[in-house]
């Protein structure tokens, strides 16, 4: 088996999975904040298909992934009325949050499956393999979480930081917002997003240490 179909074996069902869940934590702290959009939608679902954009999900990561070239994927975004919030921009800034938290969970929850596995007498080919599955999704967690919250709209912590900036400065950088398609576009061309590697793999290093 090739190293490139060996590694869409195992990057792309964890990737749909935690952006699936990335997306589900959106729609569910949404409609606990007061808006019942994403749940009148569908959007309040586990199902993969829900939330997948045919491109962005699985046509382009996949590529990715089994040609080596620079990640990149995204999810249908969770629709979001910011009018049935009770605190408006503030609620909305915790439905932002609430996607890389998701993720962080979910790379803490699969370091504790780690942490278990490892200890076990019986070592064989499927606690390997869940092993292996186990450190995949503690790293693609970890780069879902911290590009998300990157403060470039649309990402989540754009969404964030619009929530506890003034009022005024929240217009200004709204208006701006059309021009972040471009700066991403741009990160990933130059092949800066490589820097976000830094605090993902010093993330990865502190869980994995933990694990012993």
């Amino acid at each position: 088996m090739s190293s490139g179909l060996l590694n869409v074996i195992l990057l792309v069902p964890v990737f749909l999975f935690s952006l699936c869940f990335h997306e589900f934590a959106h729609a569910w702290m949404a409609v606990k904040r007061g808006d019942p959009t994403p749940q009148l939608l569908g959007r309040l679902s586990m199902h993969p298909m829900v939330h997948a954009d045919i491109l962005g999900t699985l046509i382009l990561p996949t590529l990715a992934i089994y040609t080596g070239a620079p990640f990149f994927g995204w999810a249908k975004p969770v629709p979001v009325d910011i009018r049935n919030l009770k605190y408006g921009r503030k609620d909305f800034a915790l439905v932002a949050v609430a996607g890389p938290l998701a993720n962080i969970l979910l790379a803490i929850l699969s370091t504790g499956v780690l942490f278990i596995l490892v200890r076990l007498p019986l070592q064989n080919q499927i606690v390997e393999t869940v092993q292996t599955f186990s450190l995949v999704s503690i790293q693609v967690n970890l780069m879902l979480a911290f590009f998300n919250l990157l403060p470039i709209a649309p990402l989540d912590g754009f969404n964030v930081m619009q929530g506890f900036v003034p009022k005024r400065m929240a217009l200004l950088l709204a208006k701006s917002a059309q021009f972040s398609g471009l700066i991403l576009i741009a990160l990933l061309l130059t092949g800066s997003l490589k820097y976000l590697a830094i605090p993902v793999q010093i993330a990865f290093r502190f869980l994995v240490n933990f694990v012993g």
